[in-house]
């Protein structure tokens, strides 16, 4: 830099004969005194008048520096140094300056012990002024990276304000809590009563759950009337009951945490007429307290994913990168891999959004969500994962967004590991009712998933909009 922060050198340049070392020059208004780049050969003292001090890129984009007056001076740090000068120096009006060779601007410092000392004193306090900008710069950029509560407030509250909104508007609309507002109570009965009415064939046991649980473990003797076909099976299940006698009590149950489908068969056969329709109070005694049907579960009905599902091979492919430092840190892969969960999370996304229902019923058959929590996680997590993946494909707050997407992936993994140990005969309900099969493999392309998540959150710098404006490139400081 050229010149201080402040008008220099007034109280040094008095008493110094520069009339006996240079020569005086009038500029007007406008004129370009010295050039950024340009080799030294000029100190320069202002007699009257006033210049800016500037730096300019290639571009044409200027840095204002600082501005001097009368009695303060420029030119001497590129003497000093023997580099080209680092910034330009321009009349804002009419000035009058003394112009000093570099032969004798030598001599004068020989000459003038002072005018050194305090060139040295401002050189001195540029360098700790410099370090200071790195310093401030440095902090910017790294609160710039900080998480901050209000990312998640946003990507989370816009989630669950665009999943109430379009669950009013939704011909297929859900409660925001299954159940809530029914008025048909429905009683319950105990496991030590249930088990009174089996030995004594007083009661029909229904059990409510899908058909690949049914076949995989249910009580020996039981009739097995899914919810979710209820309409298509409901008369051969009413001739049943019509055969082996009305003045049973039908026993019904489900065995889900959620209480889902037994609780809503249960009302289905009292609102079609049937009488002494009770449920197990007990939704998971009864594999203890009865004895049991079982055999191997079968393969559930699975659909590919498609396009999406071509997709959640690639993540596979990160855990080689792991061998391959350079690429692991590159910000490039950054971007490829927010491009790729984002294309994956907004594709599932939206395929669950208009059918809220039936995503529901796929998150009470992981069997870990209460009863209150099914249709409010069923409603919000598909505009979590759309909201959230678009954050993700512009740039804009990209940690927030990708520790927001590991912890889904985090829940997803969970879900499945349990699924897959206690042998649930599921598909992963990506896309509705149907998707893959629970497995290994769905497991190992999720955990790829979260290691993208960790990528994306350790260097991703990028085409990033973050709080601090958008960044082109990466930037080192």
């Amino acid at each position: 830099m050229e010149a201080s922060d402040k008008p220099t050198g007034a109280g040094v340049t008095e008493g110094l004969k520069l009339c006996q070392l240079g020569h005086e020059v009038s500029v007007p208004a406008g004129t370009r005194i010295v050039s950024q780049g340009e080799d030294p050969e000029f100190f320069y003292v202002i007699q009257s008048g006033r210049v800016r001090v500037f730096r300019e890129t290639a571009d044409r984009i200027q840095t204002n520096l600082t501005e001097l007056h009368a009695g303060a001076y420029f030119g001497e740090v590129a003497l000093v140094t023997g580099q080209a000068r680092s910034a330009s120096v321009e009349a804002m009006e009419a000035s009058t300056l003394i112009k000093v060779s570099k032969e004798e601007f030598d001599r004068l410092l020989d000459q003038n012990p002072q005018l050194a000392r305090h060139i040295i004193q401002q050189l001195a306090s540029w360098l700790v002024a410099g370090d200071r900008r790195v310093e401030a710069e440095v902090v910017h950029q790294v609160k710039l990276r900080q998480l901050s509560w209000f990312d998640y407030f946003l990507m989370l509250g816009l989630s669950l304000v665009l999943s109430l909104v379009v669950n009013i508007y939704n011909d297929n609309r859900i409660p925001l809590i299954h159940g809530w507002g029914e008025k048909t109570a429905i009683p319950e009965i105990t496991l030590t009563q249930a088990e009174e009415l089996y030995q004594k064939k007083q009661a029909m046991f229904v059990d409510a759950r899908k058909s690949a649980f049914y076949s995989q473990r249910h009580i020996e003797g039981a009739s097995n009337l899914p919810v979710v076909l209820f309409d298509l099976m409901y008369p051969m299940f009413q001739f049943m009951v019509e055969q082996e006698g009305k003045d049973k009590t039908l026993v019904v149950y489900g065995g889900t945490f959620s209480r889902r489908f037994d609780i809503d068969l249960a009302r289905m056969l009292t609102h079609k007429g049937l009488k002494n329709v009770v449920v197990l109070k007990d939704y998971s005694g009864w594999e203890k307290g009865f004895p049991l049907k079982e055999k191997a579960a079968g393969a559930p009905g699975s659909l590919p994913l498609g396009f999406a599902g071509f997709l959640e091979w690639l993540p596979l492919s990160i855990f080689l990168l792991f061998f391959v430092r350079p690429i692991w840190r590159s910000p490039y892969l950054s971007v490829f891999c927010r491009v790729l969960l984002a294309a994956i999370f907004i594709s599932f996304a939206l395929s669950k959004i208009m059918r809220p229902a039936v995503f529901a019923l796929n998150v009470v058959d992981y069997n870990l969500t209460p009863a209150w929590g099914v249709n409010l996680w069923s409603l919000a997590l598909p505009w979590a994962e759309l909201v959230v993946g678009l954050f993700l494909l512009l740039g804009i707050r990209t940690r927030a967004a990708a520790t927001l997407i590991a912890a889904m992936n985090v829940i997803f993994i969970v879900g499945l590991v349990n699924a897959i140990l206690h042998h649930m005969p599921i598909n992963c309900g990506c896309v509705g009712e149907v998707g893959e099969p629970v497995n290994w493999i769905k497991v190992m392309k999720n955990t790829g998933m979260l290691i993208m998540c960790v990528q994306i959150f350790l260097y991703d710098r990028f085409l990033v909009l973050d709080r601090g404006g958008f960044i082109l490139r990466d930037r080192k400081i």
